[in-house]
């Protein structure tokens, strides 16, 4: 069984009050979710993927994605870039 899961870095910008959040998006073949609680976004592609796997694990989807993820020794695509199991797997893990 084939799956992509995707996270994307998003700012998120309320049109009408002008407020800004950060957090990201995660989808994949399944299903799809957003957080939009951060106060910043980590500049670096594995810092932005761990803060999702330390702090999102409870959520059912995010939850989800890594576990395929993990049993299938999967990569997955950050910001539009892949990175594969062996660059990823000390953080999820």
């Amino acid at each position: 069984m084939s799956n992509r899961v995707c996270f994307v870095p998003t700012k998120f910008e309320n049109l009408r009050s002008g407020s800004i959040t950060y957090g990201f998006r995660a989808y994949d073949s399944y299903g799809q979710t957003y957080s939009n609680t951060w106060e910043s976004i980590p500049d670096d592609d594995l810092d932005f993927l761990q803060m999702i796997f330390n702090d999102y694990q409870d959520d059912a989807i995010i939850d989800e994605m890594f576990a395929y993820i993990i049993s299938e020794k999967d990569g997955c695509e950050i910001d539009g870039e892949w990175f594969d199991w062996d660059q990823i797997k000390h953080i999820v893990s």
